[in-house]
This record gives C-alpha cells, structure tokens and sequence, in this order.
C-alpha cells in the first residue's frame, strides 16, 4: 500500500512537472502583444500616432489620432481651422513569412473638423464629424518576439456622400515597436 501511495505521488508529480515545462517553453515563444508607431500619410491622412493590440499573431486592431490646426490674421480679421483624425482598424496578418507580413486592413477613420472666421462685427463657426471608409494593402516587417515595425502600403480613403463617392488614392509608411 505504501509503495502504490509512492508510485501514485511519482507519477503525478511527472504528468504535473512536464506540463508546467510545457507551459513554460511556450509562454517563452509567445508573441509580443502591442505595438506603438507613427506613420506619415497613411490612414490617418496626413500622420497619426497609433497604439495596435494583436488578437493573435495574424489579426490586430488598431486606433491612433492625427491633429492639424491652422489660424490667420489681417488687420481686424481672423480665420482658423482644425482637423481631429481617429482611424480604427481591423488587420489581417495571415500570409507571412517570419517577420514580414501582407497587411490587409479595413476601417473607419472617424474625421473632426472645425473652423472660424470673424472681420470687424460677423463672426462665424462651423464643426462636424465625418466618418471616412478606409483600408490597407501593404506590406508589414514585424518580428512577432517584439522589436522594430516598419510599414507601407496603398491607404486609400472613401468619402461616400448621398451625392458622390469619391476614393482619395494615398499611402503611407510606419516606423515604430512591438511589445
């Protein structure tokens, strides 16, 4: 009976001890799960800042923000304008190779804009917000471990109005890091 209570107590502290080495190596592999990175142009239109989540090694989502702001004045007159960009994504990362990926995206970038003017006694301000369909077609250079991202691609924007459609053919590049 003892040397049952023995062999009992070996054997599952083996199946225990080989699945925590297990769990081990793999958290080891892991991929990093973040990334940070300004890119110029792209979906942001002009610049934005970007903080990306990884779901799993193929798929991210991502958000970032791009400000622009201009103000003017002559005289007894004045003008300003400001711009808020918001893109949000959803990125596909399927067909890579190690580090280096075709990105494929699809979004909205949610726009702010803003302006004023004034002369003598008029003044005058308007704002609103549009949402822009945007997407990606690109190629990404990530090592899924962590450590320098670069990006670049076709970034197109789509204006949709109940008037016109317009696609505002552009594209970008990303420098940054993964966490």
């Amino acid at each position: 009976m003892k040397m049952s209570t023995i062999s009992l107590a070996i054997a599952i502290s083996s199946v225990l001890g080989g699945t925590a080495m297990a769990q081990e190596a793999t958290a080891e592999k892991a991929s990093a799960g973040n990334a940070l990175y300004v890119e110029l142009g792209g979906n942001g239109a002009w610049y934005s800042v970007n903080y990306e989540r990884y779901l799993r090694d193929d798929a991210s989502v991502r958000v970032g923000a791009m400000y622009m702001s201009v103000e003017a004045t002559a005289g007894e007159a004045s003008a300003n304008a400001s711009w808020l960009a918001v893109p949000i994504m959803f990125n596909y990362l399927g067909l890579r190779a190690g580090s280096h990926a075709l990105e494929l995206g699809a979004g909205v970038d949610v726009m702010h804009f803003s302006a004023g003017a004034s002369t003598f006694d008029a003044t005058a301000t308007a704002s609103g917000v549009v949402p822009v369909g945007t997407a990606t077609i690109g190629y990404r250079y990530a090592a899924p471990d962590g450590g320098f991202l670069f990006k670049a691609g076709y970034t197109p924007l789509f204006f949709v109005t109940t008037e016109e459609k317009q696609i505002f053919h552009w594209g970008g590049m990303s420098f940054g890091y993964r966490f």
